[in-house]
């Protein structure tokens, strides 16, 4: 049977040892959330781009500050690319 005085003494460590995970859990998890919330400013900086000094305004061009632009159609370019290929059927037409 277990004594009434280690049955105090293993309660009190394992209380302890809860503490402990408990703290280092809540301080690796503030350790990331910190590493999150700064990342986006970091890469930006490393970029060459200045983060917005108030960052209650919206970007600007958002897609120009992550480097991606989008792709307009261009309607002149599809002709261009079908004045080619009439001018080839043409050319196929008259030497059969």
């Amino acid at each position: 049977m277990v004594e009434p005085r280690q049955s105090a003494m293993q309660r009190i460590q394992v209380g302890v040892i809860g503490l402990v995970v408990v703290l280092l859990f809540v301080s690796l998890a503030t350790m990331v959330l910190d590493r999150v919330q700064t990342g986006p400013e970091s890469v930006a900086n490393s970029n060459g781009t200045a983060p917005n000094s108030d960052p209650a305004t919206p970007p600007d061009e958002p897609l120009a500050e992550l480097g991606v632009t989008p792709i307009a159609k261009d309607d002149g370019a599809e002709k261009a690319l079908d004045e080619p290929a009439q001018s080839i059927r043409q050319v196929q037409g008259r030497a059969q």
